[in-house]
């Protein structure tokens, strides 16, 4: 039922019909296609380069000329000025189609990308590795909306500090997982896209003397009481690798491997902790304040996969779906 109105919807988006008035006391229909969409968009995104634009595309400079020509006698009017014979920028109606037409196409993708995966017979199991602070603060909705999309696919999830993912990707163990600030970037065994990118912060109790200050510099640590998520994390190892670039040396460091409890460590006491600013939206903020470094520091999340061509098809469609739920999440 569900394949059947999908099809009847790309059916009708592949005919989308802009409706123009510009003939006196005369209204007229008139067609423009999906093709014909992504051309005028491709067009306006290369600087209205029509050699730029083709190569794009993968057609021949005429080829696009010529659409552009029938585009125009299509509604009637000019969508395109002109300056000594070549494109320059848009008339005042062509700027209103061009923005119909980046909704239309991208409402089009998505689309394409529902029936495709909802065309499918996957089903098995998957491990997807996934770091604690990680799976709370991003992935609750994406585990949620997989499950409900195909629930023949099954997804079990490896919590696990990242560092300790990243080794068990380089040993092997499992073929996918989420990674902060990973070393597998520069593996050619590994494909990986980017899904989030916000920054580190510093936390403390409103009366700790840093407590003042807009943003930390890495000296401002020195002889400073830390707490800090153990080694089987990725953001210990940036922590550590920070301090020891910088030079500095903190008065004391607690190590644990639950955030909560590094969360309640800072109340109320000097102890300051080092965690990403999206955490702070899981917690009673109430007396406590996230600061920024001076110079960011990135907190980078990327899915990795094991470059393979013998995947399952449960496997092929978790990361299609990744690749699916995180591009429109960052467009």
């Amino acid at each position: 039922m569900i394949h059947k109105f999908c099809c009847s919807l790309k059916n009708r988006l592949m005919h989308q019909t802009i409706i123009c008035n510009y003939k006196s006391r005369q209204r007229e229909v008139l067609i423009m296609n999906i093709l014909q969409l992504k051309y005028l968009v491709a067009i306006v995104e290369n600087g209205f380069n029509i050699t730029q634009a083709s190569k794009e595309l993968f057609i021949s400079q005429p080829a696009l000329s010529k659409s552009v020509s029938q585009m125009e006698a299509t509604v009637n009017f000019m969508i395109f000025e002109r300056h000594k014979g070549r494109l320059s920028h848009l008339t005042v109606d062509g700027q209103i189609i061009y923005d119909h037409a980046k909704r239309v196409l991208s409402e089009y993708d998505e689309l394409m990308g529902i029936i495709e995966l909802r065309s499918r017979s996957e089903e098995g199991e998957v491990v997807l590795g996934i770091p604690p602070l990680v799976i709370t603060t991003l992935f609750t909705d994406f585990l949620n909306k997989i499950k409900s999309k195909n629930d023949q696919v099954k997804v079990t999830v490896l919590e696990y500090g990242g560092h300790t993912l990243e080794e068990m990707m380089k040993n092997e163990k499992i073929n996918f997982a989420i990674l902060v600030d990973s070393n597998l970037y520069q593996d050619d065994h590994f494909n990986f896209i980017d899904i989030h990118l916000s920054e580190f912060a510093l936390y403390m109790s409103r009366n700790n003397e840093l407590a003042s200050k807009k943003s930390i510099h890495w000296t401002d640590l020195e002889n400073k009481d830390i707490a800090i998520v153990d080694d089987t994390y990725s953001a210990h190892h940036i922590f550590q690798n920070h301090l020891s670039e910088n030079n500095v040396k903190v008065k004391s460091m607690l190590t644990a491997s639950s955030w909560d409890y590094l969360f309640a460590s800072i109340k109320d006491q000097d102890t300051i902790t080092f965690l990403p600013i999206a955490i702070q939206n899981l917690f009673n903020m109430k007396g406590i304040k996230a600061t920024p470094f001076t110079e960011p520091v990135p907190w980078k999340i990327s899915f990795f996969w094991r470059k393979r061509i013998n995947y399952t098809s449960a496997q092929n469609y978790l990361i299609d779906y990744f690749k699916f739920y995180f591009k429109k999440k960052l467009d």
